[in-house]
Order: C-alpha cells, then structure tokens, then sequence
C-alpha cells in the first residue's frame, strides 16, 4: 500500500498524439480559388467557402466548383468559381460567376 501511495503522488505526464487529418484532394485548388477571388474582388472580405463539388465532363476535364461568400460593407454577393483541370489533373483555366444567394 505504501509503494501505490509514493508513486501516485508523482506527477503523471500523458501525452495524446493528435490524430493525422490528410487534406482533402480539393484544398489545393480551394486555396487557388480563395487567392484568385481576393485578387479579382480586392476590397471584399471572404466570409463563407463551400466546396461544392468535382464533375467529370465529355472531354475528360475535371472541374472543381467553389462557392465563396464575399462582403464589401452593406453589400454581400456569392461568387461560383470553376477551375477547370486536366485529365492529369493540371490546371486548364478558371472562371467566376456572381450569384445573388
């Protein structure tokens, strides 16, 4: 009884490794959106992201959507950015569209 008492009076260091969260395959190009939309809208703030999603078309691009909500003082708009991407997946072009909701 003596022994638990001596060793449950150190202190006790746990150390909890943080689980390893892998980046989803859309970030790269969810950064490239948020770059390029600060860039094309330079005095709106970006208030909201959503990664709406990756279609395959005919030709065999990829595009990714993004929907970016952005504020300039009393006034907001949404902003539907495409990137367009290669079958090898490299970048082809990019392309915004305003959007009222």
């Amino acid at each position: 009884m003596a022994v638990f008492l001596v060793c449950s009076s150190l202190p006790i260091k746990v150390f909890a490794e943080t689980p390893r969260v892998q980046e989803p395959a859309y970030a790269k190009w969810g950064r490239l959106a948020v770059f390029e939309t600060g860039k094309r809208y330079p005095d709106y703030d970006i208030v909201d992201y959503l990664y709406v999603g990756r279609t395959t078309v005919q030709n065999g691009d990829d595009v990714e959507r993004f929907k970016l909500w952005i504020r300039k003082g009393a006034t907001e708009k949404g902003v539907v950015i495409t990137i367009t991407l290669t079958p090898g997946g490299a970048f082809k072009n990019i392309s915004f569209q305003e959007t009222a909701r």
